[in-house]
């Protein structure tokens, strides 16, 4: 991957990092495993808990909570393949 495809993929991925938000629900194409354990499952929705923005090189992740083991999981937006806004957006008071 060439320092050019990278530099758009970071820009791409944190483009969709901002347009995601809190109470947002996003699925992923593929299952997703850590330390050989299935930790997210493949087109099922996952509400986004919070956001965590980072400074490159670490990319910014969304948080959601697996159904699978019920820990807490970092998500990159790079691994979704859809994602649909809250019904009744979030608010902070």
């Amino acid at each position: 991957m060439s320092v050019l495809d990278f530099t758009e993929l970071h820009l791409e991925t944190e483009f969709l990092w901002n347009e995601i938000s809190v109470g947002d629900r996003v699925m992923l194409d593929a299952d997703l495993y850590e330390s050989n354990s299935c930790k997210l499952h493949k087109y099922q929705p996952y509400e986004v808990l919070a956001k965590m923005h980072c400074m490159a090189p670490e990319p910014s992740v969304l948080i959601v909570e697996s159904d699978v083991t019920g820990e807490l999981i970092n998500l990159h937006p790079a691994l979704l393949c859809s994602y649909q806004s809250a019904e009744v957006p979030i608010t902070h008071s």
